[in-house]
């Protein structure tokens, strides 16, 4: 694998559903709301834009993966309230992640250091990792690898990419569950890091400046 083709070809793949139609910009905005640790409401999602909430809510929608509760309130998109398998710790609070790619990008969009928990894919030896917005650290265990691939167009981020996307206790035991999995690459940490990086980036430059960090907690 040529590691900045792939970076390349999958971050404009992930771009094409987050940054069409202004998506970036409420992605961001989302994300530093749910990191709060509690529900968003659509409101509050327009007043962080500065768009009509009927806009936010039409958005929202039309990316199939939003979880809302039962008030009409967003609790997840990528990073989410509903338990999964990979925990994000953040200020204190407990936030989950649809994959384990998220974990390594969402630091630096939310301009926060994460404490990341999870479990290997094929084994359930437990994963532990920080993540800063600039850097990967205290991985354990240090073979830690990840799992990727390039999804096809769609709205539903979360079935096309993020069910295959998983971390493995070593680059071994990755390949081995790949080898049935058509599709799917194993990726070092630190490459899937710098994978990330530039993606975050990208959704950043998308966003603009009109989308401001959250004050913190």
């Amino acid at each position: 694998m040529e590691l900045a083709r792939y970076t390349e070809d999958l971050v404009q793949r992930l771009t094409m559903v987050s940054g069409s139609d202004g998506f970036a910009e409420l992605y961001v905005a989302l994300l530093r709301e749910l990191v709060k640790g509690n529900p968003v409401t659509p409101a509050a999602l327009a007043r962080a834009v500065d768009w009509p909430v009927d806009r936010v809510t039409t958005r929202l929608k039309q990316a199939a993966s939003t979880e809302w509760d039962d008030e009409g309130n967003v609790v997840g998109y990528g990073l989410t309230l509903r338990e999964t398998r990979h925990r994000l710790e953040v200020d204190g609070r407990r936030l989950y992640t649809w994959c384990a790619f998220d974990t390594l990008f969402f630091p630096a969009l939310i301009d926060r250091t994460a404490r990341v928990v999870s479990r290997c894919a094929a084994t359930g030896v437990a994963i532990h990792l920080t993540v800063a917005p600039n850097a990967v650290l205290d991985i354990m265990p240090m073979e830690t690898s990840l799992s990727l691939l390039l999804p096809e167009p769609t709205a539903d981020v979360r079935a096309a990419f993020c069910r295959h996307v998983h971390f493995f206790a070593s680059r071994a035991v990755g390949q081995e569950w790949a080898s049935t999995h058509t599709g799917v690459d194993i990726v070092s940490l630190q490459d899937a890091f710098e994978i990330g990086r530039v993606r975050a980036e990208r959704l950043l430059q998308l966003a603009g400046e009109r989308v401001a960090p959250s004050a913190r907690q």
